[in-house]
């Protein structure tokens, strides 16, 4: 993949080859040696190709803030990958046996002493962490864009969005650390996708067509109930005793939650 840089030569670790890293970097990691560790991990797969292939328009300003987000990645990958077979397994004695998220993190979380070794590498580059997480997966940490580029040794460039009418930001090569501890990507590095709220709207109807939804909803259009009386017709279940689990990479609001 071709690099793109207006500074005239890349950083010296663009030239590491790299693994895709969201596959088998933790392998990888696993089976090095101490002292391999020890040298400077190239994380893989940060550099969109639309800004692989295009020619940068400046520099993002070095003195903005910025946060980034260190992933850290799972222990045990064999054996977690054995638990979730077995979880739906019908004959397995471990079938819809869950694991609480303590035990989780207990038995595949990364160790205590990892996730203090990742503080601890951002602390002394001159970051400030701004939120851990009790599963030792994911730490938030901040600076300017100059702290940024010169922690995980990459310059962040503006390119002109190919599809949109935006700039938009990225590394000019892939980030790495000098670090011993395993490290799996960092999340915060461009902003070629901007998130959007999957906010449902209402759709703009002529007047003369004849409604053909039978929802409860205003619009005849469907509430959850409606889905329910569809599809489970009859039932007594109200949601009353069961649980749902919610993924966020974000602060939520509180209210949407008990709503």
């Amino acid at each position: 993949m071709r690099q793109v840089t207006i500074l005239g030569r890349l950083p010296q670790q663009a030239a590491v080859a790299c693994f895709p890293w969201r596959a088998v970097i933790g392998a990888v990691l696993l089976l090095m040696p101490p002292a391999a560790l020890a040298q400077r991990q190239v994380l893989c797969g940060h550099v969109p190709a639309a800004a692989a292939k295009s020619r940068a328009v400046g520099r993002l300003d070095e003195s903005k803030p910025m946060e980034v987000l260190i992933g850290l990645p799972l222990r045990n990958r064999e054996t977690l990958t054995n638990l979730l077979n077995d979880l739906y397994n019908p004959a397995s004695p471990s079938f819809h046996q869950f694991l609480t998220p303590a035990q989780f993190t207990e038995q595949f979380g990364p160790t205590p002493e990892d996730y203090q070794a990742v503080i601890a590498f951002a602390k002394s580059n001159g970051l400030t962490v701004g939120q851990t997480f009790a599963n030792r997966t994911l730490l938030k940490a901040g600076g300017t864009v100059a702290d940024i580029e010169r922690v995980f040794n990459v310059h962040l460039l503006v390119y002109q969005h190919p599809t949109e009418s935006r700039v938009f930001f990225a590394p000019d090569t892939e980030p790495s650390v000098d670090l011993a501890t395993p490290v799996l990507g960092i999340t915060g590095l461009d902003n070629f996708v901007i998130p959007h709220p999957q906010s449902l709207h209402a759709a703009k109807r002529n007047p003369a067509t004849p409604l053909t939804g039978t929802g409860s909803a205003p619009g005849s259009n469907y509430w959850g109930y409606d889905f329910r009386a569809a599809y489970v017709p009859g039932t007594t279940l109200t949601g009353a005793g069961q649980k749902v689990g919610l993924f966020e990479l974000d602060d939520f609001v509180t209210s949407d939650i008990t709503t």
